[in-house]
């Protein structure tokens, strides 16, 4: 459990976080636009930048007094792309690590660097050199590298980011399995990366907390207020241009439009995870 008290980050005249609180558990997404704040508070959270108010406690323990290294160890933190030594191979790259985390014994390194490897499967590509790997295998070394030292929290930023539909379906399966023995914070700004993988959700604009809950609660903030059309195609621009749209389907003779309609919504209509995160979105 992490939690988050009255987080305030100021940068000069900029406030990036205003008394952000959350109770983080589980696979806990962070959702927001970019510049809502999420980058800056997964920092705060890892310990690579200070807050300039308000406290964490990371079961029970606050991280704000700053004896850190209590809960560094707890903590490993994957930026959005992991990239480093690209002439070296995946192997070079985890015994250099596992040095520079301070693991010397070398039966101890190359026990923790294959166990890692298979967690992350990718025990048969572990001669090859970093430059010659896909993104979405360079984030899985990644995630090798912070499994070393066994931590018990996992903090992704924007981590499918930039990959392709198979990949990000791997990589999405990858942090479902690791969550069966790790706390995950997911940023991201794909809802569906956040409806597919977690349990429990934050919403941030602007440095504020809009929403925080589960998939389904994020979902009802939109119950009763869609409404859907089917129109020809030859509509399609004055529907986008006079309507609220979220969505658009097409279909074999036209398209099926969804529309935010407070009057005339329909009860009926089973919202998705997007529907409920726009409905907070357009409630500021």
């Amino acid at each position: 459990m992490i939690q988050v008290e009255h987080i305030v980050k100021r940068y000069k005249k900029h406030m990036a976080l205003d008394h952000v609180s959350l109770n983080i558990e589980g696979i806990y997404g962070l959702l927001g636009s970019n510049g809502a704040g999420k980058t800056t508070l997964m920092k705060i959270i890892c310990g690579l930048t200070n807050a300039s108010g308000g406290n964490i406690r990371v079961n029970g323990q606050s991280m704000m007094k700053r004896k850190y290294a209590n809960t560094a160890g707890m903590i490993g933190f994957l930026a959005q792309d992991f990239n480093v030594y690209p002439s070296l191979s995946v192997n070079e790259v985890l015994f250099h690590l596992a040095l520079l985390q301070g693991i010397v014994d070398r039966k101890k390194q190359e026990s923790v660097i294959q166990q890692a490897l298979e967690r992350v499967n990718l025990t048969d590509k572990s001669n090859l050199k970093m430059e010659e790997l896909s993104g979405g295998m360079r984030r899985r070394v990644g995630i090798a590298q912070l499994l070393l030292r066994e931590p018990e929290i996992l903090v992704f930023d924007e981590p499918t980011a930039g990959l392709d539909i198979e990949e990000r379906i791997r990589f999405r399966n990858l942090l479902r399995d690791l969550s069966h023995d790790h706390t995950i914070i997911i940023s991201s700004h794909i809802v569906e990366d956040i409806e597919f993988l977690c349990t429990k959700i934050g919403l941030l604009s602007n440095g504020h907390v809009l929403f925080e809950g589960t998939p389904e609660e994020l979902k009802k903030k939109a119950e009763g207020s869609l409404a859907e059309a089917q129109i020809n195609l030859m509509e399609l621009n004055k529907w986008v241009k006079d309507h609220d749209v979220v969505h658009i389907e097409e279909t074999s003779d036209g398209a099926c439009i969804r529309y935010f309609d407070e009057e005339k919504g329909d009860a009926n209509i089973v919202p998705r995870l997007s529907d409920g995160y726009l409905a907070v979105m357009r409630a500021q």
